[in-house]
C-alpha cells in the first residue's frame, strides 16, 4: 500500500534548523504512514538501526545520514524523499556519527541500492555485467547472471549493477539518468512488464498490448524507441551507434525463474518471450536509433537454465550475454566480512574472521562451499553484530549466535518460541503461505499481500504478531503491503519450517492449484465451466476447513461459486432423476397393462378359436346328417316307386362340396343325379298290387 506522503516540512532548507529538519522529516513520515501510523520500534526493527539512535536523529541530537536515510525511505515507502532530502542539505556523503548503532550486514535479506557502500567482493563481476550491457547497446540481446541459489545474484544486480549504472558504468551520454527498474516476473510476467514499460517510457498499457497483438512484438521496439527517440543528431564514436540524448530503460528481472515456476499458462510465457524478444532484438537497418529498444538483464538460478534454453529465442539471446556467477574466493570472503564492519567504524576481534571463514568452507583455499553458505554467513554475521560489545564483533558474540550452520535456526527459534500459542499457529499458517513449490516439487518462496489482513487468519492479530517476530529476526522481508521470506535458505535451514513443508506437501500443491484456478475463474468473466465439480471440490473443501484463514480470501468466493454450482448441479439432476423415475413407473404400469390386455386379448383370440372350431365341426356334423338324411329319403323314395325289373342303384360319397350325387339304372336306362357312386346296390324286383 502506497503511503501518504504528509505535509513537507516547514523549515528551510537553508535555515538555522537545517540540521534537524531531516529529522522531524522523519517523525512526520514515521506518524502519518499509511495505513496507520508506526512506531519508532517498528521502524527501528526494519531499519536494522536502534531505536536510540533513531530518537536521536527525530530530536535533532544526531544528524541523519545518507545511510539511515536510504534504510528509513525503503521501510516507510517514501520514494526516496530523505535521501534526497540529505544529499540536498550536505550534497556529500556523511559517515554515521555513532557506528555501533548501524549494522552493515542485512542478513537474509539482498542487498539493495541504498546497501552498496556495504556491498563488497564482487567487483569483477559487477564489472563483467557492466561490460556485458555495454556491448549489448549496439548489438541487443540479453544479459544472464546465472548462479545456484545463494550465490549473491540479487544483491549484485541490486547493490553491485544499479550503482555502477548511476556512476556512469555505460559508454553513452546520459545513461546515468536512464531509468533503471528491477523487478520480478511473477505470476502475470506480461502484464509486469507492460506496467514497467509505463513507467519508464511512459507507453500506454493499452497501447502496447495492441501493438503486441499487430505486429507480434515488432511493433513494439518500434513503440519504446519513438518515445525514447531524440532529435536527430551526430553519432558518438564508441557507443555502438548511440544516438545523443537516447534513452535506453535498463530493465533488470531478479529470480527469472519465476517465469517458469509461477507462471502456469503456456500462453502468457509466450507474449512475455514475445514482448522481450522485442525489446532486445537490434533495430532494422536505416533507422535513427541503432540497437535495441532497451537493455534487458536477467537473474536466474542455475538450475533453471535449462527451461530457457528450451526456448529457441530466449536461449538465442543469452548466448553472448553470458554471465556465469563463480564462486567468491576465500580473499572476496574476507573482504565481505571485514570491510563493511570497517566501513561503519566496527572492529572485528583477532581470529574472528578466520574462525567464520573456516565454518563457510574458505579455509580449503577455493571458494566452491561458500557459494550457498552466502545467505548463513550475512544472517550470521548480522547475529554476531547483535551480540556485540560496543564496537566490536566477538568470537563469543559469534559462537553464542550459532555460528553459520546454525544461526539461522537459531534465530527463526527464537521469533518462533517468543510468540503465544495461537501466534504460533499463525506463524506455521502463514510460513506454508509463503512458499511455493515447482513443477518439479522443490520449494521456493512467494510473496504475499498482507491486506485486507482477515485474509490471514481468524485472528489478524495473532499474524500480525507473527509477522512483526519474524521480521524483527530478519527473517521475512516487510514492505508497505507485501511480506516474502527473505531468502530460500531458510526453507532448508530452519528444520521447523522444512518439517512443515514435508508434511504439508500436499496441501500446498491444493493451495497452489486452486489459487491457479480462483485467478483464470477470475480473468475469464467467471467462467462457470472452470468451477470445481466432484472430487476436486471435495478435496479442495477439506483442504479449506482446515486452514481457516481462506474464510476472507479470494480462494473462498470460488470455493462457494463452486459450491453453489455443483449444488445447481445436484438439485437438478436430482429433478431429472425424480422425472426419470416417475417415467420409469408410468412405463412400468402401462407395460404392466398392455401385458394384461395382452394377455386377456390371448386368451379371448383362443377361446375364439376353439368356439370357430367346434362351430366348423358341428357344421359339418350337420351337413352329414342332412346329407345321410336327404340319402335315406331318397333311397326311399326310389325304392317306393320302381318295380320290375331290378334297378341298379349306385349311391356315391359326398362331393368335396359336401353335396351327395346319385344315380341308378332302371330298365337298362341310366338316370344320374351327380357323380357317379362308389358302390351299387342291387334292389330285387318286386311285384306291385294290381
Amino acid at each position: 500500500m502506497t503511503p501518504t506522503a504528509p505535509p513537507p516540512a516547514s523549515a528551510s532548507a537553508h535555515g538555522p534548523d537545517e540540521t534537524t529538519a531531516p529529522g522531524r522529516r522523519l517523525h512526520q513520515l514515521r506518524k502519518h504512514h499509511q495505513p496507520q501510523p508506526v512506531s519508532l520500534k517498528w521502524l527501528a526493527d526494519r531499519a536494522g538501526y536502534t531505536k536510540g539512535y533513531l530518537s536521536k536523529i527525530e530530536t535533532g541530537e544526531k544528524p541523519l545520514t545518507t545511510d539511515v536515510a536510504r534504510a528509513c525511505d525503503r521501510v516507510l515507502g517514501t520514494g526516496g524523499e530523505l535521501t534526497r532530502l540529505v544529499q540536498d542539505l550536505t550534497g556529500r556523503l556523511p559517515v554515521a556519527e555513532d557506528a555501533a548503532d548501524v549494522c552493515p550486514y542485512p542478513g537474509l535479506a539482498s542487498f539493495e541500492a541504498s546497501d552498496a557502500d556495504w556491498f563488497f567482493g564482487r567487483d569483477q563481476a559487477t564489472a563483467a555485467l557492466a561490460g556485458r550491457l555495454a556491448d549489448a547497446l549496439g548489438a541487443g540481446g540479453l544479459s544472464v547472471v546465472v548462479a545456484p541459489s545463494g550465490a549473491g545474484k540479487s544483491s549484485l544486480l541490486r547493490a553491485g549493477l544499479v550503482p555502477a549504472l548511476a556512476r556512469g558504468a555505460l559508454p553513452a551520454r546520459g545513461s546515468r539518468q536512464w531509468p533503471v527498474k528491477v523487478f520480478t516476473p511473477g505470476r502475470q510476467p506480461l502484464e509486469t512488464l507492460l506496467e514497467i514499460l509505463e513507467q519508464t517510457v511512459g507507453l500506454p498499457v493499452s497501447l502496447a498490448r495492441a501493438a503486441l497483438r499487430r505486429g507480434r512484438g515488432h511493433a513494439l521496439g518500434a513503440l519504446v524507441r519513438r518515445r525514447t527517440r531524440p532529435a536527430a543528431g551526430p553519432e558518438i564514436a564508441g557507443t555502438g551507434g548511440e544516438v545523443p540524448g537516447t534513452v535506453r530503460p535498463v530493465l533488470i528481472i531478479d529470480q527469472f525463474e519465476e517465469l517458469f515456476t509461477h507462471c502456469d499458462s503456456d500462453g502468457h510465457r509466450d507474449d512475455f518471450l514475445t514482448a522481450l524478444d522485442a525489446l532486445v532484438s537490434p533495430a532494422p537497418p536505416g533507422g535513427r536509433t541503432a540497437g535495441p529498444a532497451a537493455l534487458v538483464v536477467l537473474g536466474i538460478r542455475a538450475d533453471y537454465y535449462g527451461h530457457c534454453l528450451a526456448h529457441p529465442r530466449l536461449a538465442g539471446h543469452m548466448a553472448a550475454g553470458h554471465l556465469p556467477l563463480a564462486p567468491m574466493s576465500p580473499a572476496d570472503l574476507r573482504t565481505v566480512i571485514v570491510e563493511p564492519a570497517a566501513r561503519c567504524g566496527l572492529t572485528l576481534e583477532p581470529g574472528l574472521a578466520e574462525v567464520i571463514l573456516r565454518d563457510a568452507g574458505a579455509h580449503r583455499g577455493v571458494g566452491a562451499d561458500s557459494t550457498g553458505a552466502l545467505p548463513l554467513l550475512a544472517h550470521a554475521l548480522r547475529a554476531t553484530w547483535q551480540q556485540r560489545t560496543g564496537t566490536t564483533l566477538t568470537v563469543d558474540g559469534y559462537t553464542t549466535s550459532g555460528g553459520i550452520h546454525s544461526a539461522i535456526e537459531a534465530s527463526a527459534e527464537r521469533a518462533y518460541n517468543s510468540l503465544a500459542p495461537h501466534a504460533q499457529q499463525a506463524a506455521h499458517q502463514l510460513l506454508l503461505r509463503l512458499v511455493h513449490l515447482d513443477h518439479d516439487g522443490r520449494a521456493t518462496r512467494r510473496r504475499l499481500a498482507l491486506q485486507p489482513s482477515a485474509a490471514h487468519g481468524p485472528d489478524p492479530t495473532a499474524t500480525h504478531d507473527a509477522v512483526e517476530a519474524f521480521t524483527r529476526a530478519r527473517l521475512l522481508t516487510l514492505d508497505t503491503d507485501h511480506v516474502t521470506i527473505a531468502h530460500e535458505t531458510l526453507l532448508t535451514a530452519w528444520p521447523r519450517l522444512r518439517d512443515w513443508i514435508t508434511a504439508d506437501r500436499d496441501g500446498l500443491h491444493t493451495r497452489q492449484q486452486l489459487a491457479e484456478a480462483a485467478d483464470q475463474w477470475d480473468q475469464t468473466g467467471r467462467d462457470p465451466d472452470l468451477l470445481y465439480r466432484g472430487s476436486r471440490l471435495t478435496i479442495a473443501q477439506d483442504w479449506a476447513d482446515r486452514h481457516p484463514w481462506t474464510s476472507g480470501s479470494p480462494l473462498a468466493g470460488f470455493l462457494d461459486a463452486s459450491q453453489n454450482r455443483q449444488d445447481a448441479d445436484t438439485r437438478r439432476e436430482r429433478r431429472t432423476l425424480k422425472h426419470l423415475r416417475r417415467a420409469v413407473v408410468a412405463l412400468s404400469l402401462l407395460l404392466m397393462v398392455t401385458t394384461a390386455v395382452m394377455g386377456v386379448c390371448y386368451v379371448m383370440w383362443n377361446k375364439v378359436q376353439d368356439q370357430d372350431e367346434r362351430a366348423r365341426r358341428l357344421r359339418a356334423q350337420r351337413t352329414e346328417q342332412e346329407n345321410r338324411r336327404k340319402m335315406a329319403e331318397l333311397k326311399a323314395d326310389l325304392i317306393g316307386k320302381l318295380s320290375d325289373p331290378p334297378v341298379s342303384i349306385r349311391c356315391p360319397t359326398p362331393t368335396a362340396n359336401g353335396d351327395m350325387g346319385w344315380c341308378a339304372a332302371i330298365g337298362g336306362k341310366l338316370l344320374t343325379g351327380g357323380d357317379t357312386g362308389d358302390q351299387d346296390i342291387i334292389v330285387p324286383p318286386t311285384r306291385t298290387r294290381p
